[in-house]
This record gives structure tokens, C-alpha cells and sequence, in this order.
């Protein structure tokens, strides 16, 4: 058993999965993506652009901005003039509302439960929560250069979430007040504070 717990760490190490660990703890990332929310038998699909630096990230789609930069989260909605202002930080509770954290700390929070090939530079792996961190398991398909492909995730409430992904790629470095709204929210907006 010892063995096999230390063959499952090695592989982990020397894994596309570590490659992607790596680029996303040292590098600014740029990802679009598709993704479907399955919740209760009904599904919500759509589109996000997310720009991933450090524990930092923001993330566009469906008319939805949110920012997160590494200790506040913001989601706004501009059409409704709405915005929700949260606390996040790197306590596992935070998991679910930093995502990035999921990922950065992927050789924390997960094992490897199998793995394979799918030929053409193409890895499958499956990945079992070992901490509470509000996803149960992750079926990641990652290109052998470290680039998410697409994942299939189950959550702790029984949602699933698929992500298919379109482009993944480094690029330049933004200041860290880029991961923060940069307008005001004035009396003709509807701000709810939860920190």
C-alpha cells in the first residue's frame, strides 16, 4: 500500500497535472472556456474568459464580471447595476469562491485514482478529494504541455460542472489592481457586502 501511495505521488510529480500546478502558480494565464452547470436536472451553459494569476483571477461571461484578487471577490452584474462583495483568502473553505486555489493546490487537496493515456499528447486523469474543498472528484483531460483540455467536476452538493476548453495560453503580467472593479458603486447601484 505504501508503495502504491508513493508511486501515485511520484506520478503526480512528474505529471502534465504538475506542469499545469506550475504554469498557474507562476504565470499569468489567459483561458477560454465553455462550461454546463448541471443542477437539480437542469442545466445552465455558457462562456467565460478568465485571466488567472497567482490566487488572483477575473473572469467574464454571460453578462456576468467577477474579480477576485486573492482576498476580496466581486461579482458583478452591469446590466442590473448589482454587485456582491465577499471575502476569500487560502482557508479550505474558500476553495469554492477562489477556484484558482482548487488548482494551485491540486497535489494538496486530490489523489490520483487513475490515470492514462489518449494518445495524440493527450492524458486522462482522475483525481478524489482527499481534504474537504467542495469538489468531490475532477476528470481532467490535460494536453502533455499542461493545458486543461476539458474537466468534469462533482461538487459536494451533487452538482457537475463540464468545462470544455478552447484556448489556454501564458501571457504578460497585470498589476494586481487589474484583479479589482475598477469603477465606483454609486448610490444607483445595489451592493451587497457579505465580508
Amino acid at each position: 500500500m505504501a508503495a502504491l501511495s508513493l508511486l501515485t505521488m511520484q506520478s503526480f510529480a512528474q505529471s502534465s497535472l504538475s506542469v499545469l500546478r506550475k504554469m498557474l502558480s507562476s504565470s499569468t494565464v489567459s483561458i477560454e472556456c465553455d462550461y454546463t452547470t448541471r443542477i437539480s436536472n437542469a442545466d445552465i451553459t455558457g462562456r467565460s474568459q478568465l485571466l488567472v494569476q497567482g490566487n488572483m483571477y477575473t473572469m467574464k461571461g454571460n453578462g456576468l464580471a467577477v474579480y477576485c484578487n486573492g482576498t476580496t471577490l466581486w461579482t458583478v452584474d452591469e446590466s442590473s447595476r448589482e454587485v456582491v462583495i465577499e471575502s476569500c483568502g487560502s482557508q479550505e473553505k474558500d476553495y469554492m469562491s477562489n477556484p484558482v486555489l482548487l488548482l494551485s493546490d491540486l497535489d494538496r487537496l486530490f489523489k490520483v485514482s487513475s490515470s492514462r493515456s489518449l494518445g495524440s499528447g493527450k492524458e486522462e486523469y482522475i483525481l478524489d478529494a482527499v481534504v474537504s474543498c467542495g469538489v468531490l472528484q475532477a476528470d481532467l483531460i490535460l494536453s502533455s504541455d499542461g493545458r486543461i483540455l476539458s474537466g468534469k467536476f462533482l461538487l459536494e452538493d451533487d452538482t457537475t460542472l463540464s468545462v470544455k476548453v478552447s484556448s489556454m495560453k501564458k501571457t504578460e503580467e497585470k498589476h494586481v489592481s487589474f484583479f479589482s472593479p475598477q469603477h465606483k458603486f454609486g448610490s444607483d447601484w445595489i451592493v451587497t457586502d457579505l465580508r
